[in-house]
């Protein structure tokens, strides 16, 4: 039988820090998040899927589908977009090691 008070006890030898892992790890890993994301709202549309051609007194006359998501609203997540970039590090360092 094993006793497992000195496995419940036992101290790691090491203090993992986001900031102490090299850079080319940190990136790879918020590229790998961003790749792995859901979908997101087009931001050329708002996420609605229509660009506004012509306004009436503040109101949508005339619109066209975003050529940007092709009408639907959401686009795949961009790991070159500086904004995701930072989003996913903030999300990454809250949790850190979790989604390491």
């Amino acid at each position: 039988m094993h006793d497992t008070s000195q496995l419940l006890t036992m101290k790691y030898a090491f203090n993992l820090e986001w900031n102490e892992l090299p850079e080319e790890l940190r990136e790879a890993k918020i590229r790998e998040y961003i790749l792995a994301g859901d979908k997101r709202d087009c931001e050329y549309c708002d996420g609605v899927g229509e660009i506004a051609t012509a306004m009436e007194r503040g109101d949508i006359k005339d619109s066209k589908p975003c050529f940007h998501c092709n009408g639907t609203g959401k686009v795949d997540p961009d790991p070159d977009d500086l904004h995701q970039q930072e989003e996913a590090e903030e999300e990454i360092r809250i949790h850190f090691p979790i989604y390491f």
